[in-house]
């Protein structure tokens, strides 16, 4: 049987596509190489829409540099320049008095700021304490300053000494006496202190000790004159005689 005529004339119930997926391939067109580079930045660019970048993973993105914080050094470097006070506390710097020495070596006439505070004596396991318990670094000895710059010796200077009896110490031009502390040395708490520093020739300190045994051995024998080689008591060196 053939097909009615009405059948053919029959509308499409199907719904019209629209016109950007009838034409898929107009939107996607290739962008054209550049082979001259100067075209680069006048010619545009093609990129396909629906394709942004995607944010860079994690393990793509750099890794970050290390930044290394040295700490600072006891006795710092030879500078020219004027050792800066430390501020007020509360802004950044230990609570209580600070000392602070410029150490001119006699040797090579260099400077060296040096800096005592709280953490630096208690990190060397030094007690500086007044009578009220407080922290106060100006109660320590000047041998006690001879051992903490003996212990920080910088490279760059002459030999360490055997002991920190070889370090000469001078401040307001006299010798500073083992036994001082450093309040009776005339120390100031608001400006740097210049300290002259040399270094005994290790004669001479052979020669102190074996001058200070010496007197020991003296003075345990109370004073007394010592007896003989064969064990007499010492004699008058003069006689007198009476006719």
């Amino acid at each position: 049987m053939g097909s009615l005529p009405h059948e053919q004339a029959r509308p499409s119930m199907e719904p019209p596509q629209p016109s950007f997926v009838t034409a898929p391939t107009e939107a996607h067109v290739e962008a054209p190489q550049i082979t001259d580079r100067r075209e680069q930045f006048t010619r545009p660019q093609f990129i396909d829409e629906g394709t942004d970048p995607l944010p860079p993973t994690p393990l793509e993105m750099p890794a970050p540099a290390l930044i290394r914080q040295e700490t600072a050094e006891p006795i710092g470097p030879s500078t020219d320049l004027p050792t800066p006070m430390p501020q007020t506390p509360g802004f950044g710097t230990p609570s209580g008095p600070v000392i602070t020495i410029n150490l001119l070596l006699s040797s090579t006439g260099t400077r060296h700021p040096y800096r005592i505070d709280q953490k630096y004596l208690a990190k060397r396991n030094v007690t500086a304490e007044n009578d009220n318990g407080e922290f106060d670094p100006f109660v320590i000895s000047v041998y006690t300053l001879k051992e903490l710059i003996w212990r920080d010796w910088r490279e760059e200077w002459e030999p360490r000494p055997s002991s920190p009896a070889a370090i000469r110490l001078i401040h307001f031009g006299r010798f500073l006496d083992d036994k001082l502390p450093l309040k009776d040395c005339r120390f100031s708490d608001s400006a740097p202190n210049v300290v002259h520093m040399s270094v005994k020739p290790q004669e001479v300190l052979d020669d102190e000790e074996n001058a200070k045994s010496a007197k020991g051995k003296g003075s345990s024998s109370g004073g007394r004159p010592s007896r003989g080689g064969d064990g007499e008591e010492p004699t008058a060196g003069c006689r007198c005689i009476i006719l």
